[in-house]
């Protein structure tokens, strides 16, 4: 504005006069002072008179008896700060060093003007303080930090009045100035007690002082940043802020109050206080009832930190179970609701807390029998394609897989028609998406003959299978089409099965799984083996010589130093092989008689087994 710098300085000029003379006018111009800063375009050149003339005079004023003069100056202060070049012009220790010392020596004082007297302080060193490390280390020398957070603690118990609230807002947002950026600061402040002080300002009202609790959280925000993942929250902490995401109208502090639990939540103290506190149900209530104003990205990422939110506190066990509440769980219940909701994001988070919930086999059997699992077999059949929604297909299937382990669902869930459902889904291309479609139906056909019939015998399924046991892109779907093909043979135990699985090249696959890192996986390898060698050995022998079987034993024997049971099965497996003349020279050209011949004398659990070692050797190596 044209003329503003000249108005100004003639205002200061007559500032500096009423100074030296003690004029009743001192208070008039600090008010048209105000008045005119907070109007005005302040240019650079000012800047310079304000810091070589003009900062002596405000600096003078604050040592002042009268309290509205001091009061006042810090408002002029306050309002000069908000410029960047005045900010910097009166950026001096002994202007910083005054303002801490109204601070100090109104705090805990009970007139309102000691409230205002702290308040524009407050805002004077904060503005002092903004994007400008000069200003923070002209505080910080001055034992500002403790000053600090003592006028802070003396504004927990204040009447609840607009200037207090001010009050409030501004000296707590001194603080977040202050530490704005300052890391090695962090530390320390968590030592003098200020996560607990924070506490206490949001217990004090952050339903009528939302600006305070936003400066309070911003604060935890960078508290919790600098712990290295140690639990910043604690339960009273976690109640209020509870509390204060429940009484909230404002979308900032509300984000802040998610981010800041959902930063936290892995703890499992953290998140089943949370849960204790109700968290999920408030999260799940107001999901619902603002669900119409998430229409812009902002909002939208809101509601997924808030649905993620609830799958972490549902990741613990305690909390699982809490709010399962048998089956009869406000949040178990709305989440169930939430399987039908037309918003993708909600109804993914129901189908996920389903397979969350689904952890225990009393959980599943109850969901299962209370027609969830029917449920989510529908919503799969509407989304069992390449096109269907990635997400939505993972969670289905995890829910899924999980309610398929106890004995007594598989039928119910194989009569609502699970498996013809998730048959298409061996097109999808997705590895994420086919490594939980592969646990699935493994849970289905455990103990399930008919059903291991069924699936042993389709052309397309083993296919799929055999090509996903040798894929290097994820070691997960390698891992469990190998433990299919495998299971479907211990399941169906069927001639007809094994024919299928030699055709379609499955038995390298297992004779491969052999050697599997895992010991489980392992056993069921030469289980398998052992069933369709038993059955099948004159469809498979060129199979097996072609995958080296003999040199796998060796191997596993040798170099894996695998556990009793597992060698026996081995034994076991053997004991078929040898019916095989083919298999007998490859046999014994791979020396597989020394491995296991070696293996049994030399452990001591092993000597009732010695002579049937012996006579199994001696089948297919008799010169040993």
């Amino acid at each position: 504005m044209e003329g503003g710098s000249d108005n100004l300085s003639e205002l200061f000029t007559e500032l500096s006069l009423a100074v030296d003379q003690k004029s009743d006018k001192v208070s008039v111009i600090l008010d048209n002072l105000c008045s005119k800063v907070d109007k005005s375009q302040i240019p650079d050149e000012f800047a310079s008179d304000c810091s070589s003339i003009f900062s002596d005079q405000l600096h003078s004023l604050l040592g002042w008896s009268s309290s509205e003069t001091v009061t006042k100056t810090a408002d002029v202060i306050a309002s000069l700060a908000k410029i960047e070049s005045t900010r910097v012009a009166l950026t001096k220790p002994k202007i910083a060093a005054a303002l801490l010392e109204v601070l100090k020596q109104n705090a805990g004082l009970s007139s309102d003007q000691n409230y205002l007297a702290m308040k524009h302080a407050s805002r004077a060193l904060g503005n002092l303080c903004y994007e400008n490390n000069e200003g923070r280390k002209c505080v910080m020398e001055h034992d500002g930090l403790k000053i600090i957070l003592h006028a802070i603690e003396s504004t927990i118990n204040l009447p609840d009045k607009e200037l207090c609230y001010s009050l409030r807002a501004c000296v707590v947002g001194l603080l977040l100035n202050l530490i704005m950026g300052q890391t090695d600061l962090y530390p320390e402040l968590i030592k003098l007690g200020t996560v607990e002080l924070l506490t206490k300002i949001l217990e004090a009202g952050a339903e009528q002082d939302e600006t305070a609790a936003i400066h309070v959280l911003m604060i935890l925000s960078l508290l919790a940043e600098s712990v290295n993942g140690e639990p910043l929250l604690t339960n009273r902490l976690c109640s209020v802020l509870v509390k204060t995401l429940g009484k909230s109208t404002s979308g900032e502090l509300s984000e802040l109050c998610v981010e800041l639990i959902h930063g936290q939540a892995e703890n499992n103290e953290i998140r089943l206080q949370l849960a204790k506190c109700g968290l999920c149900e408030l999260l799940i209530q107001l999901m619902e009832e603002h669900r119409a104003l998430v229409n812009d990205d902002e909002t939208r990422n809101l509601l997924k930190m808030a649905c993620d939110l609830i799958i972490i506190i549902l990741n613990g066990d305690d909390c699982m179970r809490l709010l399962y509440g048998d089956g009869k769980g406000k949040v178990f219940l709305g989440l169930t609701q939430w399987l039908t909701s037309t918003d993708d994001d909600l109804q993914i988070t129901g189908v996920l807390a389903m397979g969350n919930f689904a952890r225990t086999d009393n959980h599943c059997a109850q969901i299962v029998a209370a027609g969830v699992g029917k449920k989510l077999i529908s919503i799969l059949s509407k989304n069992n394609t390449p096109s269907g929604d990635i997400r939505l297909q993972h969670a289905l299937l995890s829910a899924l897989r999980n309610l398929s382990i106890p004995a007594q669902n598989k039928p119910k869930l194989i009569a609502d028609g699970i498996i013809d459902v998730v048959m298409p889904m061996l097109n999808i291309p997705t590895f994420p998406v086919v490594f939980k479609l592969l646990g699935t139906l493994r849970m289905l056909v455990d103990g399930q003959e008919r059903v291991a019939c069924d699936l042993g015998q389709r052309k397309d399924l083993l296919k799929k299978l055999v090509e996903w046991t040798g894929t290097e892109d994820h070691p997960g779907v390698q891992g469990e089409a190998c433990r299919l093909l495998a299971w479907l043979i211990k399941n169906s135990r069927d001639r007809e099965v094994m024919g299928r699985m030699v055709a379609a090249g499955a038995v390298p696959c297992l004779v491969g799984m052999i050697t599997a890192e895992h010991t489980v996986m392992q056993n069921e390898a030469l289980l398998a083996l052992c069933l369709l060698s038993a059955m099948r050995l004159a469809d498979a022998e060129k199979s097996f010589i072609q995958a080296r079987v003999g040199e796998k034993i060796n191997t596993l024997v040798n170099e894996m130093n695998p556990p009793r049971e597992v060698f026996m099965i081995v034994v076991a497996m053997l004991c078929q092989l040898v019916n095989s003349s083919e298999l007998i020279l490859h046999l014994r050209e791979t020396g597989v008689s020394k491995t296991i011949g070696s293996y049994a004398s030399s452990r001591e659990n092993m000597n009732d087994t010695l002579d049937q070692v012996a006579s199994l050797i001696a089948l297919f190596d008799p010169m040993l």
